[in-house]
């Protein structure tokens, strides 16, 4: 059973490699700690079945081969008449917790760099964090590879924010307008389509830098997340930049 279980380990860490981790969060290790204990149970009736009419198996052979039936390149269709009921009842929970896991990885993982960014509502906070951000992950990265999907997730995240502050900079100029040429007090403000163009603007930006976190939680370790948590408060920490008057018409 020890055996079946490092097999059924190993096997979830090539299964799920590049997709998140699997300890990330304590859902996702109860669900890995349920698979292996799934696993280990199919190997242990597998055995009890196997062995009276195949001696010369060894135990931890059967073992190893159930734990490394999770491998996706070693996934083979059973002989539904050749399986015992309860095998096949207990392969297709854990069929079931495979999907719930990814899933959950996923989540995992896009929570997580969300959180970095989501407390993010002014453009130039948001450019340094980015900017700080990729030279951590691109330090971090051992490919080359790696380090230039970095800069080019980089690079969307840029272009995002110069659009972002164009549509900010149209807004605010509008809106000046609106109060040099005397209109109604109540129309000084921002319109509400402005401002939730202002918003939507930078709501992409900060997607676009989710997917820049996403590639580093992907591929790099969990130390990491102290390092961009500190990169996040010294952004926070800047004092907004004040907004430039716009030239009279």
């Amino acid at each position: 059973m020890g055996l079946c279980a490092l097999v059924t380990w190993i096997s979830l860490v090539h299964r799920f490699a590049e997709k998140g981790r699997l300890l990330g969060t304590a859902r996702s290790a109860a669900l890995c700690g349920t698979i292996t204990a799934c696993t280990c149970a199919a190997a242990l009736i597998t055995i009890t079945l196997l062995l009276p009419h195949a001696a010369d198996v060894p135990p931890a052979v059967a073992a190893a081969a159930a734990g490394g039936a999770l491998a996706p390149r070693v996934r083979q269709q059973q002989n539904q008449q050749s399986t015992p009921p309860f095998v096949a009842l207990i392969t297709l929970g854990i069929a079931v917790l495979l999907g719930h896991l990814e899933r959950r990885l996923v989540h995992d993982m896009y929570s997580r760099c969300h959180r970095l960014v989501r407390d993010f509502e002014d453009i130039a906070q948001l450019r340094m964090f980015a900017f700080d951000a990729r030279a951590h992950l691109r330090g971090c990265a051992m490919q080359t590879k790696d380090k230039t999907a970095i800069d080019g997730l980089h690079e969307d995240v840029q272009a995002l924010l110069d659009e972002a502050v164009k549509v900010e900079a149209d807004a605010e100029a509008s809106r000046r307008r609106r109060e040099l040429q005397d209109f109604p007090k109540e129309l000084h403000r921002r319109t509400r389509e402005e401002a939730e163009g202002c918003r939507q603007a930078l709501a992409k930006a900060r997607e676009a830098c989710v997917q820049m976190l996403e590639f580093g939680y992907k591929h790099g370790k969990r130390s990491s997340d102290r390092d961009l948590m500190r990169i996040r408060r010294t952004a926070m920490a800047v004092e907004p930049l004040a907004e430039a008057p716009a030239p009279h018409p």
